[in-house]
């Protein structure tokens, strides 16, 4: 259906207060021609005194199908009004008019519930429902979901990570499923858009994406995929299933580094895309809902550069325009995630970041395609202002190319008066309190009801 403007230009507006082709598939070809060759030997007829050869009876062959002529994709429209950014008053590129757009576009504040069902490989926690606070060090309630909801957020990632939770067959456990599935409910039922994933399982055993583990990385990501997708098939489409996070070749030189010139790196990209076919084809063969529920997948380590290229293919898809890209984001990694690093969110940051969402913009927008930023974020070095640009300037962009931003938050927070890795909280995990009130606002303010 055709989106309205109005609709349109009402969630554009939402989403800059808070701040600051797939290919299609080839054509298939026109039958050839046959041509009738005849046969240029003499016909040879047999001597009176000789008998031919009786020639038994054949049945006439039914005459082959002619092959369907291929379907012509209707032209892309795109709605050119979008409005302009809050901070600086930026023209909005103009977007597909699709039902898929329509959807990405509802995306607003997003969050990620780091670091609680992700954990693993938690060797000290004797109960398995433990994982959850095992690295976050604290349950999550329904406070702190309510907490999202009353300061405008209504994206969440739910990570999850499966292998600490699955027998040799991989089959899930029963009473880590049940406490997902727990907090998957609550967050449906206050209208939230809700991404749950295979988060930290990139491992030889599991999954790792490469030829020579492809066998037991399709049967890995098939069981899981069969499980979570028959025990969800029902709940509504903000349900987004996501294939894999960040696949890559973990605990090598090539784990966080792309080139289209690497064999190794080639290689690993031909695994992923399989993985990523057999996770669509999985997820659709359940039924219910999941036939057209919106799918998530990514290129390879998620990384923007990689997922441009032209390594990075959609799979293909029984249900229409249900496919969503994500990347990651930490840019600039001194500024963003390194320790000591750089503290300064300066005029080069910005322009590469902007750089990011233009490419995503140019690459799929574009032609078609939604994206979404499944995280990004930066860690606290006592930089708060630099921080507090940072996350407006994100919004910004966001707006500006109609990409959903998802901050990462693992309830992590700096009580020092230095840099500290991996302090990317904003919100009290347990009590739902918001500790960083100014950066909150600057991602949230004109969502609140």
């Amino acid at each position: 259906m055709k989106l309205k403007k109005t609709a349109l230009i009402l969630a554009m507006t939402l989403v800059l207060g808070a701040c600051g082709k797939g290919a299609d598939a080839d054509p298939v070809p026109a039958p050839e021609e046959t041509q009738q060759v005849q046969d240029d030997t003499e016909t040879v007829t047999p001597a009176e005194d000789e008998t031919a050869p009786a020639v038994p009876a054949t049945e006439p062959e039914p005459e082959p199908e002619p092959e369907p002529e291929p379907v012509e994709e209707e032209p892309l429209t795109f709605i050119e009004d979008m409005g302009t950014t809050t901070i600086n008053g930026y023209t909005v590129k103009p977007v597909p008019d699709t039902d898929a757009f329509e959807f990405v576009l509802g995306m607003h504040g997003g969050i990620n519930l780091g670091n609680a069902f992700d954990a693993s490989d938690c060797t000290w926690v004797a109960n398995e429902l433990d994982y959850e606070s095992a690295w976050c060090g604290a349950k999550t309630t329904y406070a702190y979901i309510d907490s999202l909801c009353n300061e405008g957020f209504n994206v969440i990632r739910i990570p999850v990570s499966w292998h600490n939770h699955v027998d040799a067959n991989y089959n899930i456990s029963q009473a880590w499923l049940a406490r997902v599935t727990e907090i998957v409910d609550y967050c449906l039922g206050k209208d939230m858009y809700v991404i749950i994933n295979i988060h930290h399982d990139t491992d030889k055993n599991y999954f790792y994406p490469d030829s020579a583990h492809l066998d037991k990385t399709l049967k890995y990501t098939e069981a899981i995929w069969t499980q979570l997708a028959e025990h969800f098939r029902d709940r509504g489409g903000k349900l987004i299933f996501e294939c894999i996070n960040e696949p890559r070749l973990r605990d090598t030189d090539l784990e966080w580094w792309f080139s289209s010139e690497n064999d190794t790196v080639l290689d690993a990209y031909d695994a992923l895309m399989q993985a990523n076919q057999l996770f669509v084809d999985t997820v659709r063969a359940s039924g219910g809902n999941n036939a057209d529920r919106f799918l998530v997948v990514c290129g390879y380590c998620q990384m923007p550069s990689a997922t441009t290229s032209a390594n990075f293919s959609l799979p293909k898809d029984s249900a229409k325009n249900r496919i969503i890209v994500s990347v990651h984001s930490y840019r600039p990694y001194e500024f963003a995630g390194e320790v000591p690093g750089k503290t300064e969110f300066g005029e080069a940051a910005k322009k590469d970041n902007k750089q990011v969402f233009s490419s995503l913009y140019e690459r799929f927008i574009a032609n078609g395609i939604p994206v979404i930023i499944g995280e990004y974020g930066c860690i606290d070095k006592c930089n708060d202002a630099d921080r507090l640009e940072y996350y407006r300037f994100m919004g910004e962009c966001s707006a500006l190319y109609s990409i959903p931003i998802i901050a990462w938050d693992n309830n992590e927070f700096n009580n020092t008066n230095a840099a500290v890795a991996e302090t990317y909280g904003f919100i009290d995990r347990a009590s739902g309190n918001v500790i960083l009130r100014d950066i909150v606002d600057a991602m949230t303010a004109s969502y609140k009801q």
